[in-house]
């Protein structure tokens, strides 16, 4: 997390957090996954696992589980993940109030968003923003 606050924009953050998932996934059998993540990216709001089942045609289980191998964690923490990211780039590049952000990156309202930014980083919005700052 701290690696990726420190990088200037939008476009590092990606190919940084791209990178770490490509290097998870070397020499693994499934490689269309690196697709699926790329896609993912694109737009984290819109996607659902169930989506994603339905896309590549795996069980829900199968899916979990080549998740769990290639990447190390479920598909909806890097769904959470993805999205996580995109609100952090509102907060830090754009300077979106939190009401607009949750909405923009698909959660529920601003307290979802608030629980989910604490769940991964352990620190409250605004104090990673003082921090950053």
């Amino acid at each position: 997390m701290e690696a990726i606050l420190n990088l200037k924009d939008i476009g590092e953050r990606i190919e940084y957090l791209k990178g770490y998932l490509l290097e998870k996934t070397r020499n693994q059998k499934e490689m269309q996954f690196v697709e699926l993540v790329e896609e993912l990216y694109k737009s984290p709001k819109e996607q659902r696992v169930i989506e994603i089942v339905e896309k590549f045609g795996y069980h829900e289980r199968h899916l979990y589980r080549v998740f769990k191998t290639n990447y190390g964690v479920a598909p909806k923490v890097l769904l959470n993940i993805l999205r996580l990211h995109l609100c952090l780039t509102f907060m830090l590049e754009e300077n979106k109030d939190l009401v607009e952000i949750a909405y923009l990156c698909g959660f529920y309202d601003q307290s979802h968003l608030i629980r989910e930014i604490k769940k991964y980083t352990g620190i409250s919005p605004l104090k990673m923003l003082k921090n950053y700052q």
